[in-house]
């Protein structure tokens, strides 16, 4: 391989490892489809199974693609997010979903995956299966989250594109003690220092966020302010620092 062959595949390498490192959308639920276009009750009862039309135009994106449903009681609606979602898989088909999404996704598979320590590959196979504004996508990552939360387990995502979905669903929960106890717990001071900074990026009118901004204060300081404030561990938490501290003081003592 030439210097240039090889600087080609190291450009094409970082390229595919950013797209691989891309933190999946986080989004509000999209608010459900519930038109009718029309009631023909002279059509109630012609046939027993429903119609469905779709336009398959390859330009039109899918989100505006119009699908519409007749039922056999001759309402004539709007295709549901559901429905939109499978008739879209069946005509333009995206590599790795399926038209009904795996039976791993049920709640009692979930816990069966969880106690494997198979987060990760509950969250890729999401991130394929479903539209990422979708209840399924919510709930899912949802359960994921909450899972690690509950069992300490944060570091099975630490090195992978959803550990920040994670971190942004703790902060929003006003749930981040057990991450950052985990992180000074590893040594990760400005892990934790940049967690609560988020935090009150967040929710500027939590006690600790406006402390902070009435006190102008930075770095580490904002973690004995968040402990003071917000947290219910502050005990370890100001421990930790103070080991942080003390080391620092033996390694300029040293010097």
């Amino acid at each position: 391989m030439t210097d240039e062959q090889l600087e080609k595949a190291v450009q094409l390498a970082s390229v595919e490892a950013k797209k691989r490192l891309q933190m999946p959308p986080v989004l509000p639920e999209r608010k459900p489809i519930n038109d009718v276009l029309a009631v023909d009750k002279i059509l109630d009862g012609i046939e027993t199974a429903k119609y469905v039309f779709t336009d398959i135009t390859y330009s039109v994106p899918h989100r505006e693609r119009f699908i519409v449903v007749r039922e056999p009681d001759g309402t004539l609606r709007k295709a549901t997010w559901e429905e939109r979602d499978r008739l879209v898989q069946v005509y333009f088909p995206k590599e790795g979903r399926k038209i009904m999404a795996p039976l791993v996704f049920k709640e009692e598979n979930l816990k069966i995956v969880f106690s494997q320590d198979r987060h990760k590959e509950v969250l890729d196979l999401c991130v394929v299966q479903f539209e990422p504004d979708s209840g399924d996508y919510i709930s899912v990552h949802t359960a994921v989250y909450e899972d690690l939360d509950k069992h300490d387990k944060y570091e099975l995502l630490r090195f992978t594109r959803h550990f920040g979905g994670m971190v942004w669903y703790l902060i929003n929960a006003r749930r981040i003690d057990g991450l950052l106890v985990d992180m000074l717990k590893k040594g990760l001071l400005q892990d934790a220092v940049s967690l609560v900074s988020l935090f009150h990026m967040v929710h500027p009118n939590s006690v600790s966020a406006q402390e902070a901004a009435r006190q102008q204060i930075t770095g580490t300081d904002q973690l004995k302010i968040y402990a003071e404030t917000e947290s219910q561990r502050s005990g370890f938490i100001k421990l930790a620092l103070q080991a942080f501290e003390d080391q620092a003081e033996d390694k300029e003592s040293a010097a």
